[in-house]
């Protein structure tokens, strides 16, 4: 009995040894949590800033550009000019390089209203230039010629840009730009051309055209040239399954993409806002020296099934910036911040679009991850 017990206890012994030596590799391989510090220096150059930029144009070829506000109903007032003078940012925020399963460029995540604030500006100036051809029509006179009157309308606009006009001028220039925006009240709004049968005729005389460009600046140096970026797809407004999401490319960068993590966020965890909020820039005198990420540490405050609620710092500039966990993983696109019912706004409730979304919006990219 005593030989046996022995070779009993031997046995277990042995198992028990096996066990240990088998049981770490049986185990998934889960990254340690590292320090933030340690994380900011890696995340650092894989969040850039984003700047949208705008041109315009208007019949032959002239370029326009905002450039005032009308006296009476304060609308914008489009100049224009033969002159090419680039891109115009009109709108900004932060993107990140995320991994996906396509090899063939480098994929980034940022928002739809980002990608879209040049809109409301186009849709502007398409309204501007269309009641300009409806008032040219009208005050070419009995037998005068629309065109020519368009081309000395332009110019009296034109005179918001001037710089030793006289008080003549101004009040030629005042009168103008009211009367073309009363025009469009009065026969080209929603109101009395519900169907914009009249305001498309207009717009097509018009010829509004336009170019957009999305523009990236990694952390560094101001001077160093942007990547330009093309728009790979945008959340659709009447499909109430997408999100506040748009992806763009690069062709080829040297980047390291970013990983959307695969387990589900819980309430507490802590995390990490970064981005490129505008009040960064306000507090720091040489801002316009370089380029670089704003790192806001937080909580997860709340888990929905579409967005998580953290309470990490979240203003303007910050929008289509990650949040990541302390295992360096995306757990969501920054989206907005909560308002107060005075309309200020409510830095510490800030939504992120989840990973898991964010997949869903596009399986081709991210099947399989």
């Amino acid at each position: 009995m005593k030989g046996q017990k022995s070779n009993f206890s031997k046995k277990l012994a042995m198992e028990a040894l096996l066990c240990l030596l088998v049981l770490p590799q049986a185990l998934p391989q889960v990254a340690a949590a590292e320090s933030w510090e340690k994380l900011d220096r890696k995340l650092k150059s894989q969040v850039l800033q984003i700047n949208v930029g705008l041109k315009m144009k208007v019949k032959d070829s002239l370029w326009v550009q905002l450039a005032d506000l009308s006296p009476k109903h304060k609308f914008p007032v489009f100049s224009s000019s033969l002159q090419d003078k680039g891109f115009r940012v009109v709108g900004f925020g932060t993107c990140f390089p995320v991994k996906t399963t396509s090899r063939d460029k480098t994929y980034f995540l940022t928002n739809k209203h980002v990608v879209d604030t040049a809109d409301q500006l186009i849709k502007e100036c398409q309204l501007f230039y269309a009641a300009m051809k409806l008032y040219a029509e009208q005050t070419a006179g009995w037998g005068g010629n629309a065109d020519n009157r368009f081309k000395e309308v332009l110019q009296i606009v034109n005179i918001s840009t001037k710089k030793d006009r006289t008080e003549s001028e101004l009040a030629q220039y005042r009168q103008t730009v009211n009367e073309i925006w009363d025009t469009y009240e009065k026969n080209l709004s929603t109101r009395v051309d519900p169907k914009r049968t009249a305001f498309n005729k207009y717009l097509s005389q018009a010829l509004v055209s336009y170019e957009l460009g999305y523009f990236m600046h990694p952390a560094g140096p101001a001077n160093q040239p942007p990547m330009v970026a093309k728009l790979y797809k945008n959340a659709k407004p009447e499909n109430e399954q997408d999100q506040d999401l748009a992806i763009l490319t690069v062709e080829k960068t040297n980047l390291v993409p970013l990983d959307l993590e695969s387990t589900p966020p819980s309430e507490g965890q802590e995390i990490q806002v970064i981005g490129y909020p505008m009040a960064s820039d306000q507090i720091d005198a040489d801002s316009n020296k370089y380029y670089a990420p704003t790192f806001s540490t937080g909580r997860v405050s709340r888990v929905a099934p579409r967005i998580l609620q953290v309470d990490a710092p979240i203003t303007t500039g910050n929008s289509g910036g990650p949040v990541v966990n302390q295992r360096g993983k995306v757990v969501g696109v920054v989206a907005r911040r909560a308002m107060s019912s005075s309309g200020t706004e409510l830095t510490n409730f800030g939504a992120a679009i989840t990973a898991q979304r964010v997949k869903d919006f596009a399986p081709e990219l991210f099947s399989g991850n």
